[in-house]
């Protein structure tokens, strides 16, 4: 894990996020390193091996971040990391799909006067 940011010019400023998401994103950060990882074993079979370098570098960042509670800012690869990873999470999971559903079914419990769960 890498344990400062080489490339911060910014600032080191509290990570400030709710208790319960440091564990779901310490999971997904170790997922993704380990994948990537297992890929750059073989970058000849990559199409951008060194996108993949630069994804491994923002998320140790940011596992380091999640266990000290300070992130340098601005980290503008952990940004693009995070931001192609969330979207290609809510794809996966047919996000848009399931809060379509959320709105829909909790818009009429609303009208039936029942409680939200």
């Amino acid at each position: 894990m890498a344990n400062e940011n080489p490339t911060c010019g910014g600032s080191l400023v509290p990570l400030d996020l709710p208790p319960q998401h440091l564990p779901i994103l310490r999971d997904r950060l170790a997922m993704w390193l380990e994948g990537l990882r297992e890929d750059l074993e073989t970058p000849d079979r990559m199409q951008l091996p060194d996108r993949a370098r630069q994804e491994v570098g923002a998320f140790e960042r940011l596992q380091t971040a999640l266990v000290t509670g300070k992130i340098c800012l601005p980290d503008e690869a952990a940004r693009a990391a995070i931001e192609v990873s969330a979207a290609g999470h809510d794809k996966e999971s047919n996000y848009a799909e399931v809060v379509a559903i959320h709105d829909a079914l909790h818009s009429l419990l609303d009208v039936l006067g029942g409680t939200r769960v």
